[in-house]
């Protein structure tokens, strides 16, 4: 309900509702404003204080019955010397949003800023918060943050943080093989993540049956991680060790593989499954150590077992990219895997390592190939999963479309 002299909002054309909206907002500012002063006055006359309060946020927690971080803003919002601010929300035209990241900025700039550089940066965000909301303010005010860390700087230190950059890494190693870690980067390299993070970490689009990506944020970072990490053990100029790129050696029986059962061992200490290990020797980074039946080593690894350069370039003309019916990852970032296993579970050889037996798969749908019940198989020249039962009963074939030039219908 208005009040006693506006008409009911029911009543109310689009125009009107509209301009009383604007003219409510500009009121609340106002009021915001209004409030300001009150509570800068009590902070510098030390009401909270004679009234048995301990501070003046303490007293607007207890007597407004607001939260902490609340009465915190109000009081850091009314004692900052912001008069350019102040008058723009006491005109209404900037919101208590603004107000808040105004002071935010403001209010912890260091002492090598000048007071008229701060009379500046405040003209300047004022200005910007007539046109953007918050968010915007928030970004700028962090750009002027990272100028006056960068400012203050003296210029002999500021090289040598450069020419020795701070990143860490630390981790640890859970029982079940996990890894837990935490570090920081240095600027250049965190905002590099941020970049991969963007394209990498991305939703996938919804499936077939309009359920969205189910990964949280954190999950969906962390498949980036594993993306850029598995890119960077594929690149040919890799540094070595005892004569050859990083290689995990993985010891398994010939009997325990050709049944897909059983388990392996990682390097003689980690274990893993035989559907792990599969997965695994679809690239160079693993070579299975097949012992016989007394130990004998059958076989270390095969030189034909992995695909040569001249066969990714052609598998990334033919697939363009992840084969997955959902991906739309690059070449680049994906593993030639087999359609048929390169070890014949029935005993003798397996399929073979040629351009008609393989097919791309990013690393994260490539779990999906191995564990998760989809098959895989070439029609054509194209690629098709083929998915569980339980999500399609009738198992209808499905091919990526997300790689087709623009204008060119899938067949």
């Amino acid at each position: 309900m208005g009040t006693p002299d506006q008409a009911p909002e029911w009543r109310l054309s689009e125009e009107e509702l509209t301009a009383g909206l604007l003219a409510a907002e500009r009121q609340l500012c106002r009021a915001y404003a209004w409030m300001l002063s009150m509570v800068g006055e009590i902070d510098q006359r030390g009401v909270a204080v004679g009234k048995g309060f301990r501070s003046t946020q303490v007293m607007l927690v207890r007597s407004l019955r607001i939260s902490q971080k609340e009465a915190n803003a109000r009081v850091a919002q009314a004692t900052a010397v912001l008069p350019v601010m102040r008058n723009a929300l006491a005109a209404g035209d900037i919101n208590r949003e603004h107000a808040h990241e105004i002071a935010q900025v403001l209010t912890h700039a260091p002492d090598s800023v000048t007071p008229e550089e701060l009379a500046a940066n405040e003209t300047t965000l004022v200005e910007l918060a007539h046109e953007a909301p918050p968010a915007t303010l928030r970004k700028v005010g962090q750009r002027i943050q990272a100028y006056w860390d960068f400012d203050g700087v003296d210029p002999d230190k500021r090289e040598q943080d450069l020419a020795r950059p701070l990143r860490e890494f630390r981790y640890t190693r859970t029982r079940d093989g996990r890894m837990k870690y935490t570090g920081e980067f240095d600027p250049d390299t965190a905002t590099l993540a941020e970049q991969l993070f963007t394209v990498l970490a991305k939703p996938d689009p919804a499936d077939s049956f309009g359920n969205p990506d189910p990964r949280t944020r954190s999950q969906r970072q962390g498949d980036a991680i594993a993306a850029v990490l598995d890119l960077a053990a594929r690149a040919p100029d890799l540094p070595v060790k005892a004569g050859e790129r990083a290689v995990a050696t993985i010891t398994v029986s010939l009997d325990d593989l050709q049944r897909r059962a059983g388990t392996v061992m990682l390097d003689g200490h980690d274990p893993m499954t035989v559907s792990q290990l599969r997965r695994l020797c679809c690239d160079a980074k693993v070579l299975p150590a097949v012992l016989g039946g007394s130990g004998e080593v059958l076989d270390l690894g095969r030189a034909v077992r992995t695909a040569t350069p001249a066969q990714r370039r052609a598998l990334a003309v033919r697939d363009k990219g992840c084969t997955a019916p959902w991906c739309t990852r690059g070449a680049k970032w994906t593993t030639p895997h087999h359609i048929e296993y390169w070890t014949n579970p029935h005993g003798g050889p397996g399929g073979p390592t040629d351009i008609g037996n393989m097919a791309l798969m990013c690393d994260r749908d490539h779990l999906l190939a191995h564990h998760g019940g989809w098959d895989i198989r070439l029609r054509n020249g194209v690629v098709e999963w083929i998915p569980p039962a339980w999500l399609d009963p009738q198992r209808r074939p499905r091919r990526n479309t997300a790689h087709d030039p623009p204008g060119v219908r899938a067949a």
